[in-house]
């Protein structure tokens, strides 16, 4: 990959309409993320892997070929997709299938929190890959994020086992793509970017399915190994709502890392779990106790002091973090 610098600055005026558009689509993202999950683990003993990522992305694909056909931009949407959103839904595609790989042999917790790792690769990879600054309160910041996701899940460290890479590569494989995203594919319309990576995820889903049928596996080995599960009435409903919603969530997190930068929205991504609190009391009848509510107030508290730092014209280093700079560098 080749970055460009340049050393071009950005008025402190400019900044803002690109930030907090950007903070609004990625906090819209992940409470309907957040929302598709819970109402997945409401009904997960009765689906599987390959049948959400067929049945809920093949109604995103569907969605948003329709959304693209209704504003006459179906030739343009194509022409603008490049190799590098390829390796932006194939960075996502892979990262699905590591974090569900490495759920079966973690406790949620474990894996959550080795997932949610993905903000600091972020940072690492805006600064090795993008030449972003991050400064010392951008950095506080992320940490106060970070702090916040590791006291809501309260990982324990007893029993870890090598199955905790798996994970840990979905949060970097997360990170990249958000980097691929910001350096290479800001130019691209975000419904294109989330067309695409509805395709591979439903390509991927069909690998899925014919690896499992080779295997010779049934309908009746859980969530991850299981072929085709029966579908009634309410099961069909459920996948193809969380399809349409899928299309309006890969839509708002392209347009996201598009207008913001990278750690920014990385941390704004950690209100995943602040929205799964709340699902969990309304949906699952779970209450936060007093640590779950102390992360709540850390990841708030990164939030905004990442605000504060942006909005007054500053970059995460002292300078426009989203200005390109001169001097190409191959990575």
């Amino acid at each position: 990959m080749i970055c460009l610098r340049s050393s071009s600055r950005q008025a402190p005026s400019r900044q803002a309409p690109g930030l907090f558009p950007g903070i609004g689509a990625i906090s819209a993202a992940v409470l309907m993320l957040s929302l598709s999950d819970a109402l997945v683990k409401l009904q997960n003993g009765e689906l599987s892997l390959g049948q959400v990522l067929m049945v809920r992305s093949g109604t995103a694909v569907l969605c948003l070929a329709g959304a693209l056909w209704l504003f006459a931009q179906a030739g343009g949407a194509a022409s603008g997709v490049t190799r590098w959103v390829w390796a932006r839904s194939l960075c996502l595609a892979l990262m699905w299938g590591c974090y569900y790989a490495g759920l079966p042999g973690l406790s949620f917790s474990i894996a959550a929190a080795s997932y949610y790792t993905a903000p600091i690769w972020m940072a690492v990879l805006s600064f090795l890959l993008l030449g972003t600054r991050i400064g010392a309160r951008g950095g506080w910041a992320i940490l106060l994020g970070f702090a916040g996701v590791l006291t809501i899940l309260r990982p324990g460290f007893d029993a870890l086992s090598p199955v905790i890479a798996l994970p840990l590569l979905a949060g970097f494989l997360y990170a990249l793509a958000a980097v691929i995203t910001q350096g290479r594919c800001r130019d691209v319309p975000p419904i294109s970017m989330a067309l695409n990576l509805n395709l591979v995820l439903v390509l991927a889903g069909s690998a899925h399915l014919a690896v499992l049928l080779w295997l010779g596996a049934g309908d009746e080995a859980g969530f991850l190994m299981s072929v085709w599960p029966g579908l009634g009435m309410r099961g069909w409903a459920l996948l193809i709502g969380l399809g349409v919603a899928l299309a309006v969530i890969t839509a708002l997190v392209a347009f996201a890392y598009q207008r913001a930068p990278v750690p920014v929205i990385g941390l704004f991504d950690n209100g995943y779990l602040v929205f799964a609190l709340v699902w969990s009391v309304l949906l699952l009848s779970e209450r936060p106790d007093l640590v779950d509510l102390l992360g709540i107030v850390l990841i708030g508290c990164g939030a905004l002091l990442a605000s504060r730092r942006l909005s007054g014209g500053e970059g995460w280093g002292g300078e426009d973090a989203r200005a390109p700079r001169a001097q190409p560098r191959r990575v």
